[in-house]
């Protein structure tokens, strides 16, 4: 009786043991699943940021334009006006609606007009190119659009994402379609377009989601900023042309493809730099890295030049009764970011006496004056 119950006893042991390993294999299948759904597929994907035949058409034979017509933008690369090396200041626009295999319309909202805006206002020596990854015609009478284009230094380009990615260290990594392997590709495309951006032609960039509070044309060295005590973030980043800047440009870009995950929100973006920067400062400590010594002379700026109003303090642009105490945190800052993913569906009343309206008003005071109702 004793030998008959161990038996069963090992029987069932065996059982469950087996239940758990096809149990174990069935949720791991699910998983891969899953991934696999939610990832983009190259193949229906990134045809939304190719060149559109009817863009170079029309770049190459201005009379097939009618008026009234849409008004293609031309390419980085091949229009007479590239940007000045060291001397420019880079926005992206990296959403593609897809809603015409040809092109998309450009349609910046009020928040990303006023960053463009910003940047131009305090920055007049700058060049202000806002790039938009997908082929773009811009309607030729847009009261937004036409605000920020009515400032000389603003230029508003069309990319290629292939093209621009030649004769760069990651131009064989592109052509094989890796970045489009994932669940954040519109975030992944901007993250290694602003360092391809910077590899080229140095200069500054800066997220869409911005207001630009004061002048940068005196920041001459590389910099970067802190988001928090541990992370650098990419959201502010400002690379020297020539020297060890370009070859900062080159660490990073190395960096973005030898480590590439695309299902991690932030692991190809402030991630990458911080895993550079702690190399080449030779300390984890973000803290640490503010000494320039220690970082072969790359400036770090505090964390309130940039972040005086952190994520969880997103409501204060938008609450009246904070407006003033919020202002006056700004005093000191190069810069405040709206932090949009989070904050995009609130907007207010260009009346309203909320800090961002009043921000917009010092700051992109055309864009304001050319919204309607809403600033959103």
């Amino acid at each position: 009786m004793k030998i008959k119950n161990q038996r069963n006893f090992r029987t069932r042991i065996l059982i469950c043991g087996k239940f758990l390993i096809i149990s174990f294999i069935f949720y791991c299948l699910c998983g891969l699943i899953i991934t696999l759904l939610t990832r983009e597929k190259p193949s229906e994907v990134n045809r939304c940021y190719m060149d559109a035949i009817s863009i170079e058409v029309f770049a190459q034979n201005r009379s097939l334009i009618e008026d009234g017509d849409p008004i293609p933008l031309e390419d980085v690369l091949l229009a007479k006006d590239k940007p000045v090396p060291g001397k420019t200041i880079f926005l992206l626009e990296t959403s593609c609606a897809c809603s015409d295999p040809q092109f998309d319309l450009l349609t910046l909202n009020s928040r990303q007009a006023c960053a463009v805006e910003s940047a131009a206002l305090h920055n007049p020596n700058l060049q202000v190119f806002v790039l938009f990854v997908c082929p773009t015609f811009r309607h030729q009478s847009d009261p937004i659009t036409d605000a920020i284009i009515s400032y000389k230094n603003v230029k508003l380009r069309h990319v290629n994402l292939w093209r621009f990615a030649e004769g760069t260290p990651v131009e064989d990594w592109v052509k094989k379609d890796d970045l489009f392997r994932s669940r954040y590709l519109v975030n992944n495309i901007s993250n290694l377009l602003r360092l391809l951006m910077l590899y080229r032609y140095g200069g500054i960039y800066m997220d869409m989601d911005v207001v630009v509070l004061r002048s940068f044309e005196d920041e001459t060295v590389n910099f970067l900023c802190p988001e928090s005590k541990i992370s650098i973030t990419n959201a502010v980043i400002g690379l020297k042309p020539k020297g060890f800047g370009h070859k900062l440009g080159e660490l990073f870009l190395r960096d973005f493809q030898n480590n590439y995950n695309g299902d991690i929100w932030t692991h190809n973006g402030p991630k990458s730099l911080s895993r550079v920067m702690s190399k080449i400062c030779e300390v984890n400590n973000v803290s640490l890295m503010l000494d320039r010594h220690q970082c072969h002379g790359i400036k770090l700026f505090p964390i309130n030049v940039f972040y005086e109003i952190r994520v969880d303090q997103w409501t204060h642009f938008f609450d009246p009764k904070l407006a003033n105490e919020t202002l006056e945190r700004l005093n000191n800052s190069y810069l405040t970011h709206l932090w949009n993913s989070i904050s995009h569906k609130r907007s207010l009343r260009v009346d309203s006496d909320a800090a961002y309206i009043q921000l917009a008003k010092q700051n992109c005071p055309k864009v304001l004056d050319a919204t309607s109702k809403r600033f959103d």
